[in-house]
């Protein structure tokens, strides 16, 4: 039976059991303390070992990133001193190249002045319409040169230049007493370029030179076919009805009603950003230079072809294959 106590007594028990309870909560605290310096000390541990190892990390990066980029800055001034070098190198080849250009082109304008000067010296009857041919062709090049500052067409203006000259040329060739022989009377290369259109142009000249033989009776009729077909094919196939039509609806038409040939060398020169009224003017001058030639040609292939020669034939060839090249050029 259980012992009842006096207040004296209880209160003396209540009191050890709060001390036991302080003594208890103080020890839990005390392990607690310890606990969590230990985990302070660990945790600030790793994280010294951590910044310690990010520290070597980003050392040996930024030795890295310092030994690539002076690899990269050797490269990249390596690479800039060999394009420099290369840049040089093309500038002065293009400056010399540009030299030999203008002086070729000087020595040609030369030689067509001299041409033409020569020509209009001549007071005989023979191949008049010819020569006046080549005086106008010479005129209209004269305006397409001083059209050239205001125009994009410099390569079409180099080509024309050549057209000039061989005009001249071959106007000199045939009222010359002992004409001397063209250059190279080789392909030029006409087959090449006429590729580019299709493989019946490059049939169809060689078509023309096969029959070029003067013991060939029908050798000027035969060549000069051949050549009207290779024109015609060239405006018709890069200058069609349809396109010519509805590019300009107001153009020139034949009496057949379709577009003429002026219309559709407009048209060629349009899309090449160099239809001025010179250029155009002077493409379809050339066209009509060569066909002048043609009646002399047949004229030089049979009966008195004795008097021309192979020279004079020679150079009306090499002034016809200049024309169609000329004419792909503009189509092109």
């Amino acid at each position: 039976m259980s012992r009842r106590m006096t207040r004296a007594e209880y209160e003396r028990w209540i009191r050890q059991q709060q001390n036991a309870q302080r003594d208890a909560i103080r020890r839990y605290n005390q392990e607690v303390d310890r606990v969590n310096r230990a985990n302070r000390a660990l945790a600030e541990k790793h994280v010294r070992d951590y910044n310690r190892e990010v520290d070597r990390v980003n050392q040996y990066n930024r030795r890295e990133v310092d030994r690539v980029n002076q690899h990269n800055k050797r490269v990249v001034e390596n690479h800039n001193r060999r394009v420099r070098q290369n840049n040089q190198n093309a500038a002065a080849a293009v400056s010399k190249y540009n030299n030999a250009v203008r002086t070729h082109n000087a020595q040609v304008e030369r030689d067509r002045q001299r041409r033409i000067s020569a020509l209009r010296a001549i007071s005989s009857t023979s191949y008049v319409a010819l020569r006046q041919s080549t005086f106008e062709l010479s005129e209209r090049f004269d305006s397409v040169e001083r059209s050239a500052g205001t125009a994009s067409y410099a390569d079409l203006l180099a080509l024309s230049e050549r057209e000039a000259s061989n005009s001249a040329t071959v106007a000199e060739a045939l009222v010359a007493d002992d004409p001397r022989a063209p250059e190279s009377a080789q392909d030029t290369g006409i087959l090449e370029y006429l590729a580019g259109f299709s493989q019946d142009l490059c049939d169809r000249w060689r078509g023309a030179l096969f029959s070029l033989n003067p013991v060939n009776p029908d050798a000027g009729r035969h060549f000069c076919t051949s050549v009207r077909e290779i024109f015609t094919e060239i405006l018709d196939k890069w200058a069609d009805n349809n396109d010519v039509r509805e590019s300009n609806p107001s153009c020139e038409l034949t009496p057949n009603g379709t577009p003429s040939r002026r219309a559709k060398i407009r048209f060629l020169l349009n899309r090449k950003g160099a239809d001025s009224p010179e250029m155009l003017g002077f493409v379809e001058k050339d066209i009509d230079d060569i066909i002048q030639l043609f009646h002399v040609f047949n004229e030089a292939t049979h009966g008195s072809a004795g008097k021309h020669g192979f020279a004079r034939l020679q150079t009306i060839r090499q002034r016809v294959e200049g024309g169609i090249m000329f004419l792909a050029a503009v189509a092109l």
